[in-house]
C-alpha cells in the first residue's frame, strides 16, 4: 500500500513577509490536490487583526475635513485600513494614535501594547501641516477572518466611525508542481508553495494553520461529530463569493479609487459585472491600475464577467 502521508517539507526561503516551501515526494496527483487546497484555505480562513472602528477628535462623521491635516478623513481612514497588527486575543482592544505637527503621521505613532503590536509601522496615515496641527484617534482593533463591511455593522456611540475591515493576513499565495523521482519511480510530485503575508504572521505558521484547518474539516468525514444546530439551505446569493466588497479594498491610488466610485463601480460585484472593457473607459483608470485590479481579483478567486 502506498503511504500518501509521508513526505519531506523543506524551507527554501523564509523572511518576515515571504516564505517558500517544498513538499516531496508526493504520490502523483497529490501535488495539485494539496497545493490548490492549501492555497484556497490560506486566502480564506487564516485569522488576522484589523481596525474596525475609530473615533477622531474633532470629527463626528467620515466626511470631515480636519484642520491642519492635509488629507480628509476618508483618505485617513483608507490609510488606517492598511495598518496591520499582531494580535491573538478574542476580545477587541482599544489603541490610541496621538501626534502633533508638523510632519508625517505613521502607524509607528499608534500606542502598541505587549499583546497588540503594529506589524507595518512604516504605513503613512496622514500629514500634519504645522506646529499648531494635531491628530488624535481612538482605534478599536479586533481579530477576525475574511472581510467585514462597515454597512453591516452598527454603533450607538456618537462620533464612532465603522470601517470596512480586511482581516486576512495572507496577501498572496502561489503553488507549482513538478515531477520528481523516488528511487526508480518517477511518477511522484514535488509541490512548491510560496506565501506572502502582511508581516503579522510567519509564512510557515500560516501554512501550518491552513493544514490544520483542512485536517479539522476532513476529520468530520472520518469521525463525524454530532451537529445539533438547524441547517437551512438558502437561495443562491447574487454575490456567491462575497463580492459585495468596497473597491477601496484594492490597494489603488486614492484618485483611482475615487474615479471608480464616481464612474459607478463602488463594489467588487459591480466592477466585475461591468467587465474590464467598460471599467477601462473610466477617467483616471489606466492599464497599470487595471493590472493591479486583475491581480487582486485573481488572488481572491473573482473573474471579470
Amino acid at each position: 500500500m502506498i503511504e500518501t502521508n509521508k513526505f519531506n517539507i523543506k524551507t527554501v526561503k523564509t523572511e518576515k513577509k515571504y516564505g517558500k516551501f517544498e513538499l516531496s515526494p508526493l504520490v502523483g496527483g497529490f501535488g495539485h490536490t494539496l497545493g490548490n487546497s492549501l492555497r484556497r484555505v490560506l486566502l480564506i480562513t487564516i485569522p488576522g487583526a484589523a481596525i474596525t472602528k475609530i473615533r477622531v477628535d474633532g470629527a463626528n462623521h467620515l466626511f470631515t475635513t480636519l484642520p491642519g491635516v492635509k488629507e480628509d478623513l476618508v483618505e485617513v481612514s483608507l490609510n488606517l485600513k492598511k495598518v496591520k497588527f499582531e494580535y491573538n486575543q478574542n476580545e477587541p482592544v482599544v489603541l490610541t494614535l496621538e501626534k502633533k505637527g508638523p510632519g508625517i503621521v505613521t502607524a509607528a505613532d499608534i500606542s502598541s501594547t505587549d499583546l497588540c503590536k503594529v506589524s507595518n509601522p512604516e504605513q503613512v496615515i496622514a500629514t500634519l501641516a504645522d506646529n499648531k496641527s494635531s491628530l488624535k484617534i481612538s482605534l478599536t482593533v479586533e481579530r477576525g477572518v475574511g472581510y467585514t463591511l462597515a454597512k453591516e455593522q452598527k454603533t450607538d456611540i456618537v462620533g464612532e466611525i465603522i470601517l470596512d475591515a480586511a482581516f486576512t493576513p495572507v496577501i498572496k499565495t502561489n503553488y507549482t508542481v513538478e515531477p520528481t523521482r523516488l528511487g526508480k519511480k518517477s511518477n511522484y510530485d514535488k509541490l512548491t508553495m510560496e506565501i506572502w503575508t502582511d508581516g503579522s504572521i510567519d509564512p510557515l505558521q500560516a501554512l501550518k494553520m491552513a493544514a490544520k484547518d483542512l485536517i479539522s474539516s476532513f476529520s468530520q468525514i472520518v469521525d463525524p461529530k454530532e451537529f445539533e444546530e438547524e441547517v437551512i439551505t438558502l437561495m443562491a446569493s447574487p454575490n456567491p463569493h462575497g463580492s459585495d466588497i468596497s473597491v477601496e479594498e484594492i490597494e489603488l491610488p486614492l484618485r483611482v479609487t475615487n474615479a471608480l466610485k464616481k464612474a459607478g463601480y463602488p463594489t467588487i460585484d459591480v466592477l466585475i459585472k461591468a467587465g474590464r472593457l467598460d471599467v477601462s473607459k473610466a477617467k483616471n483608470v489606466g492599464e497599470k491600475s487595471l493590472k493591479v485590479i486583475d491581480a487582486w481579483l485573481k488572488e481572491r478567486g473573482f473573474t471579470w464577467k
